[in-house]
């Protein structure tokens, strides 16, 4: 394929994901709801045949999976957040090792490490249905 794009990866993904023989349908539509088709594949960055499997098993609402990706990238930003606090608390425990001083900030960052795993936590819980 050339040109690859996104799309084409998400596709190739799903299909590997699939258990067993890929069964293929042929699915015949108006050329009103092919149009819309395209508009939701523009979108979500999904497939038709993604959409599709998803109108019938999940939810193919443009709304729903901009939501769910929305969702993924915060996750992957308070990974981000956490590797740096993380990186911080490591920081402040090898000076107080090697030192053994306790610098006057040493608390309140910890306060702060602790709301954010609150935060986290709050937002997985969020997640799960």
């Amino acid at each position: 394929m050339s040109g690859e794009s996104s799309k084409g990866h998400l596709w190739r993904s799903r299909r590997r994901n699939i258990e067993g023989k890929t069964q293929y349908v042929r699915v015949s539509m108006s050329e009103s709801e092919r149009a819309q088709l395209m508009v939701l594949e523009q979108q979500t960055g999904l497939s038709p045949s993604a959409l599709m499997v998803e109108a019938v098993f999940g939810s193919a609402d443009p709304v729903a999976v901009q939501l769910r990706r929305n969702q993924l990238a915060e996750l992957i930003q308070m990974r981000h957040q956490m590797a740096t606090i993380a990186n911080n608390v490591n920081q402040i425990a090898r000076h107080a090792n090697s030192t053994g001083e306790v610098l006057p900030e040493t608390v309140e960052t910890l306060q702060e490490a602790r709301r954010f795993g609150a935060n986290v936590l709050a937002k997985i819980e969020e997640l799960i249905p």
